[in-house]
């Protein structure tokens, strides 16, 4: 069964819990209102976990702090099921110059957005190239 709602990326997370400057209106005031329900991708607390040990994240110190913060504005943390990974298999990769989008954070989170039929929030410039693939988008810029 497919949620209405959105699912943040991870950047977009952080910055809705530490920097909503950098949002932008539009996304910051759906973030507010919370029309519809926020999701959040257990790939991004995976990926959470690196940003903190390579202390690129450091206004929280554990993943426990940042899943606390998750559940006080009451967004949902989304598993990953195998629903998700049979979209992920059949994903193809856009590609950038020579190479393909490879990041398997983004892609799970890409493959959790269409299964799901959540809008994804995302500031990364290689989310618009999935577009193609039924996957709804909510650009930040």
């Amino acid at each position: 069964m497919s949620k209405k709602g959105y699912l943040l990326d991870t950047h977009i997370l952080v910055w809705a819990l530490q920097d909503k400057q950098r949002l932008s209106n539009d996304v910051r005031e759906d973030i507010e209102y919370f029309q519809f329900p926020f999701y959040v991708s257990v790939a991004s607390l995976h990926e959470l976990i690196f940003l903190i040990q390579e202390k690129k994240i450091t206004s929280y110190d554990s993943i426990s702090s940042i899943i606390k913060a998750v559940q006080d504005k009451q967004m949902q943390l989304l598993d990953i099921t195998p629903k998700h990974i049979e979209v992920l298999e059949n994903l193809s990769s856009p590609y950038i110059g020579k190479s393909s989008h490879k990041d398997p954070f983004d892609r799970i989170i890409i493959s959790q957005g269409i299964a799901e039929k959540l809008t994804v929030i995302s500031a990364d410039t290689v989310f618009p190239l999935y577009t193609d693939r039924g996957f709804k988008l909510l650009q930040n810029k």
